[in-house]
């Protein structure tokens, strides 16, 4: 019976794969060379790598975009011109190209010790502040996990990773903002899942976040 059920979940996930029409998603993912570079990978920190992005994750941003659920002045636009087809496709071509060289990059007068921080958080977390591993979801080559649509982060855009971090942070602390504060001005992020990625960046410094950042850059 096991035999028969985990056949029948493999020949749907099969079928699931040959939905995408690559060819398609190449066409449509024309337009996204300007700010994600040829095959996905971004030549400016600014903006995030594609390539061998989880197709399923890619899915989920390009809807959240669309619905606004991700706030985003360039790329709500640019999704709203999407179908469900299209964002099937589009995910699936970005995930079949080759992901970009994991580079491993310091800062400061002593990178040594921005990265081992980093490594620390990474792969055993912060325990005085509950923070867990991050490669619990993102695992340990930072490949992600695509079944569940957690992302890769290897090989990912450093300044990239750290902007999502802090978005993520300041939707999780935006009741502690002052009161003058113009919240509509203010760089949010809270599409992650039961809000895991928000439980996780509020707890961590900017120190933490940076380090982080910067290792995962490396990741391989």
């Amino acid at each position: 019976m096991k035999k028969g059920i985990v056949t029948i979940l493999l020949g749907s996930i099969a079928v699931w794969a040959q939905a995408a029409d690559l060819k398609a998603g190449e066409e449509k993912a024309m337009v996204c060379v300007a700010c994600h570079g040829p095959g996905g990978v971004s030549a400016n920190p600014d903006w995030p790598s594609l390539a061998g992005q989880g197709q399923k994750y890619i899915e989920k941003q390009l809807k959240d975009f669309k619905s606004g659920e991700r706030p985003n002045m360039v790329m709500q636009p640019q999704a709203g011109m999407l179908s469900d087809e299209d964002i099937v496709n589009v995910a699936a071509y970005f995930a079949a190209q080759t992901p970009p060289q994991a580079t491993t990059e310091g800062a400061g007068d002593n990178p040594e010790e921005l990265l081992a921080l980093g490594e620390a958080l990474y792969r055993g977390g912060d325990m005085s502040k509950n923070v867990p591993a991050c490669m619990a979801c993102h695992g340990p080559t930072g490949a992600g996990i695509e079944p569940a649509a957690f992302p890769r982060i290897s090989g990912q855009h450093a300044k990239y990773t750290r902007t999502q971090l802090d978005a993520f942070r300041t939707s999780a602390l935006i009741d502690q903002q002052a009161s003058e504060t113009d919240r509509a001005s203010l760089v949010v992020r809270a599409n992650d899942p039961n809000g895991m990625m928000r439980d996780v960046a509020e707890k961590l410094t900017p120190k933490q976040i940076e380090a982080v950042a910067r290792y995962m850059q490396g990741l391989h």
